[in-house]
């Protein structure tokens, strides 16, 4: 992945370069206990490896999770002000004008487009109207990110508490055959 600077993709070495390395550990560790063989004496360790990895993902999936209802919820009790940085403003009516104006002026570059001469009460009927779309827009997105990361974090958790009951009752066995 080549940015357009000639350089690394920098959300490539981050976001992938930390996975490739770990997927990497991960079967060095599984190929070593694979080849190292089962003695009557000494356990198969492919199972300790495989549940261990999944209680680490879920883990990991549950911390995002829980990221992301967190965000969910902070831009649901705030909606107006939950948007990108750019664009209109809807945090109060004076802002919203204030930003509207300059939004409009950025976009008619064309000397023949004539500027916004609407009154105060249609640029405040304006505004509510969009508040309002925003706030409904706003709730959709949250109420979707919110049960979509509870899912994932009930999965996650359910997945993490099997494996790690189950690893650790291998582990019982294992000292009882000892």
């Amino acid at each position: 992945m080549i940015a357009n600077g000639g350089g690394p993709s920098w959300p490539f070495v981050f976001g992938f370069a930390p996975l490739v390395l770990l997927a990497s550990v991960w079967l060095t560790v599984a190929a070593i206990f694979a080849l190292k063989g089962d003695d009557v004496d000494k356990p198969n360790r492919m199972a300790h490896v495989y549940g261990y990895t999944v209680c680490l993902i879920s883990l990991i999936v549950a911390l995002i999770s829980l990221s992301s209802i967190l965000n969910a919820a902070f831009d649901r009790a705030n909606p107006l002000q939950s948007e990108f940085g750019f664009g209109t403003s809807f945090s109060s009516f004076e802002s919203h004008k204030a930003t509207y104006r300059r939004e409009q002026a950025m976009f008619d570059r064309n000397e023949s487009a004539k500027p916004d001469t609407a009154s105060e009460p249609t640029l405040r009927a304006r505004y509510e109207a969009l508040a309002k779309d925003r706030v409904a827009s706003t709730r959709y997105r949250t109420s979707k990110s919110i049960t979509i990361g509870v899912i994932f974090l009930v999965i996650s958790l359910t997945l993490f508490v099997t494996h790690w009951r189950w690893v650790r009752g291998l582990n019982g066995i294992q000292r009882a055959a000892a």
